[in-house]
């Protein structure tokens, strides 16, 4: 089984960040934190979110994807590399993360220590 290149913005967006900033992020987000892929290679991860959410997402050191825009999608069972692989598979359906979850999780994940 092969990663294939898939077009993002019709079913889902997703939103691209280093795979530290996301991980955190993924630990403040627990049960709301819906399919995700890890690029392992790129030391990045991609969080799915609902369509047209790119078009008015921004954070920093974090990159959208919309319409035009072409993900790595791996094999539904490949949950460890090499290659892009699901950190947290689709199952049945794709679970999307909600756009203000992420963006509170990522703000809580960039403060830094007390």
């Amino acid at each position: 089984m092969t990663t294939t290149i898939t077009a993002v913005g019709t079913d889902w967006d997703a939103i691209r960040m280093p795979r530290y900033l996301g991980l955190a992020a993924a630990a403040h987000l627990g049960d709301a934190l819906g399919t995700v892929i890890v690029e392992p290679g790129e030391r990045r991860m991609y969080v799915l979110v609902p369509p047209g959410t790119a078009g008015r997402w921004d954070f920093p050191d974090t990159h959208a994807l919309g319409e035009d825009s072409y993900l790595p999608l791996p094999p539904a069972s490949r949950s460890e590399p090499p290659g892009p692989y699901w950190l947290t598979p689709p199952g049945y359906r794709w679970k999307l993360t909600d756009p203000d979850d992420l963006r509170s999780a990522l703000t809580a994940a960039s403060q830094p220590p007390l």
